[in-house]
């Protein structure tokens, strides 16, 4: 299964709202993933089996993933470009 990672700066509040709808938009498309929070100071430590990680911040560094600003998912402008980014990474073609 897939595994996202989804980073704010504390690891709680923006990471929590981004969780949520990641789940909800992930169900709207019969997509699923295992879903892990964390913040920015933790996030080489959650790295294991991650395909991508889903961020509410400025994230600096190379993770051997792919990096997805996810704010779009919080402002709710630009949700569908975002999803479909996550989706075809998930589907291995991102």
């Amino acid at each position: 299964m897939n595994k996202i990672l989804v980073v704010c700066g504390s690891g709680i509040a923006t990471s929590t709202a981004a969780v949520a709808e990641i789940e909800e938009k992930l169900a709207e498309r019969n997509l699923r993933a295992e879903i892990v929070q964390c913040d920015v100071f933790t996030v080489n430590s959650n790295l294991k089996g991650v395909s991508l990680i889903a961020s509410t911040c400025a994230l600096d560094g190379e993770y051997g993933v792919p990096v997805v600003n996810v704010v779009p998912l919080l402002t709710g402008i630009g949700v569908d470009k975002v999803m479909d980014n996550i989706a075809a990474i998930l589907d291995g073609q991102g």
